[in-house]
């Protein structure tokens, strides 16, 4: 049986702290993060690329679809992030380029001498008028190429590492390790090799929302609110494979004295 502790956010006044990472290596230096990535918004997003076809504006249309409902981001913050490059760069000319035209999110400034980086929006998402959504580029001669990569949209304003999205998503996606320590310092360190690290054996979901995976039986829940129903699952891996979802089991967060 799995056990869960869970903790509400205004309550983590303990003198000695778990710390928890996620990595793709058992030495935890690949994809290295102290944060479980969230599933994209947005489908199709790992690679795409576009070749202008003038200094105008032009637009390849309808590329990344929205994984999901509208009424699920409206109302909310969201996080943009993607790297992108630029090739086939011909003479002296700057522009912009919007990997979310439809969606939000302004434009990236871009030039011949600015021709590659990694971009991080949050935005409010106040409406939506389709689930689907263009590459827009200005100012970019005829044949630039433009390439957007790692295009991941989540909610919230904390950027999670890369991934696909809910539809898109297979085991082989997420962290294949995960590693822990204990110290008296209630910040997480980012040196993987402060951590032990073991192969992940559990994935822990919090009203069906993957939230972390655990080597053991184990399992903190933090950051919870007082007062509140929450429900929680889990499902075993073991490498590529990995069972269905346990039984939702519910349970209330005590209310704060």
């Amino acid at each position: 049986m799995l056990k869960f502790h869970g903790k509400t956010g205004d309550a983590m006044a303990d003198k000695n702290y778990l710390h928890t990472a996620y990595a793709n290596s058992a030495d935890g230096t690949d994809g290295f993060t102290t944060v479980y990535p969230n599933l994209n918004l947005l489908k199709n997003t790992k690679s795409q690329s576009y070749t202008s076809t003038g200094t105008d504006r032009n637009v390849l249309a309808n590329i990344y679809k929205l994984d999901g409902s509208t009424s699920d981001v409206i109302g909310k913050n969201v996080t943009i992030t993607y790297d992108f490059a630029i090739t086939n760069s011909i003479g002296t000319w700057s522009g912009t380029i919007n990997p979310t035209l439809g969606f939000g999110g302004s434009g990236k400034p871009v030039s011949n001498t600015s021709l590659s980086g990694s971009v991080k929006q949050t935005i409010s998402i106040t409406s939506l008028s389709g689930d689907s959504y263009s590459i827009a580029v200005i100012g970019l001669p005829a044949g630039t190429k433009v390439t957007i990569r790692n295009l991941k949209v989540e909610l919230g304003s904390t950027a999670t590492p890369y991934m696909p999205s809910a539809s898109e998503v297979t085991t082989a996606d997420w962290p294949k390790y995960v590693g822990t320590y204990v110290d008296t310092n209630p910040a997480s360190s980012t040196d993987p090799n402060k951590y032990d690290w073991d192969e992940m054996k559990y994935r822990v979901y919090l009203d069906g929302t993957p939230v972390g995976g655990s080597k053991l039986l184990s399992f903190d829940l933090e950051n919870l609110k007082a007062g509140t129903t929450y429900n929680v699952q889990v499902n075993q891996i073991n490498g590529n494979d990995e069972s269905d979802k346990s039984e939702s089991v519910a349970f209330k967060t005590t209310l704060t004295k």
